[in-house]
C-alpha cells in the first residue's frame, strides 16, 4: 500500500476566498446537478455541508449509503465538481493545525462492506487561495483513522494503522495492525509520517496481551503466530526493531518462526507506513 493523493471526485467543495461568513448570510441551496434535491444540511465550523440526493433514488441507508452529491460551502459561493459520492462520505473540521487560526476541513470516506477501504483527506482553506490546499491525502485500506492531540500541545495528529499484514500470516481476526501517526510539518506544509516521535503516547499490544490470546486459543497456530507478531510489530513500528525481534523470538518458537520473522520485517520495511528511527 502506498500513500497517495486521492482524488475525491465525489466531493463538491465550495469556498469563499477572503469573504467571512456572517451570521446573516444565507447559504445557497442550488442543486449541483439536475434531478437532485436537498436531503440535509449542517454547519461544520465555518463550513456548511449539504447532501443532495437523486430524486429518482432518494433513499439514504442507516449506514449513509445513497445516490448523493455532497456540497461544502464557506460563505455563499461554491466551487464544485458535480459527481456522485463514492461510498460513505463524512465531512468534519479539526481545530487549526497550520497556524492560520482557521479550522481545517476533513473528509473521511469508507467504501462500505466488512473490510476496506478508508480514505482521509484534510484541506487547509486559506484566504486568497483559489482552491483548498490538501495537507493530507491518505488511503489506509482496512485501517480507520482518528485525529487526536496525542501530546496535548493543542495540535491534532492523525493516528491510524498499517493494513499491510492483512491475511499475510493468519486470518483477519488475528491480523496485527501496527500503529502509524502523521503530524503536521509547518516547514513542509503537510502531514508527515511521525510514528516514532509519538511512540510514548501510543497504547501498544504487550507481551501480556499476546500471552492472553494464546491462553484463550491454546491450540490455534494462527493465534500464537499473530499475537506474537502483534506485540513485536508495535515495537518495530515505533523505532525499536531489535527489541521487537527479541520479543517475537521469545513468544513464538514454532518451526516457521525464522521465516515468519524475516517475511514480516521485509513487509514492514517495504511499507510506506513504516519509518526508520
Amino acid at each position: 500500500m502506498k500513500i497517495q493523493a486521492v482524488s475525491l471526485a465525489s466531493l463538491v467543495v465550495a469556498v469563499v476566498l477572503g469573504v467571512s461568513c456572517t451570521a446573516g448570510a444565507q447559504t445557497p441551496q442550488v442543486p449541483p446537478q439536475q434531478g437532485f434535491r436537498l436531503h440535509d444540511q449542517k454547519q461544520v465550523d465555518r463550513f456548511v455541508v449539504q447532501r443532495w440526493v437523486d430524486s429518482a433514488n432518494p433513499e439514504v441507508s442507516p449506514a449513509g449509503f445513497c445516490e448523493c452529491i455532497t456540497v461544502v460551502y464557506e460563505g455563499t459561493r461554491r466551487l464544485f465538481t458535480p459527481a456522485l459520492d463514492t461510498g460513505i462520505l463524512a465531512v468534519s473540521a479539526v481545530t487549526d493545525v497550520t497556524g492560520d487560526k482557521r479550522a481545517e476541513l476533513v473528509l473521511s470516506s469508507h467504501s462500505g462492506g466488512a473490510h476496506c477501504c478508508y480514505t482521509t483527506s484534510i484541506y487547509s482553506v486559506e484566504p486568497g487561495s483559489a482552491t483548498p490546499k490538501a495537507i493530507l491525502n491518505l488511503s489506509t485500506d482496512d485501517c480507520s483513522g482518528e485525529l487526536e492531540d496525542l501530546d496535548k500541545d493543542g495540535v491534532a495528529e492523525f493516528r491510524t494503522c498499517d493494513p499491510v499484514f492483512g491475511y499475510a500470516f493468519c486470518s483477519f481476526a488475528f491480523t496485527p495492525f501496527p500503529p502509524a501517526v502523521f503530524a503536521y510539518d509547518r516547514q513542509k506544509g503537510e502531514f508527515v509520517l511521525s510514528t516514532v516521535r509519538y511512540a510514548r503516547y501510543l497504547q501498544l499490544q504487550s507481551e501480556a496481551d499476546a500471552l492472553a490470546i494464546v491462553k484463550e486459543y491454546p491450540n490455534d497456530a494462527e493465534a500464537a503466530r499473530c499475537s506474537a507478531l502483534g506485540a513485536a510489530l508495535g515495537l518495530i513500528y515505533t523505532g525499536r526493531v531489535a527489541e521487537g525481534q527479541a520479543l517475537f523470538r521469545k513468544l513464538y518458537r514454532s518451526a516457521d518462526a525464522a521465516a515468519v520473522e524475516t517475511k514480516a520485517l521485509e513487509m514492514a520495511r517495504a511499507s510506506s507506513l513504516w519509518m526508520e528511527r
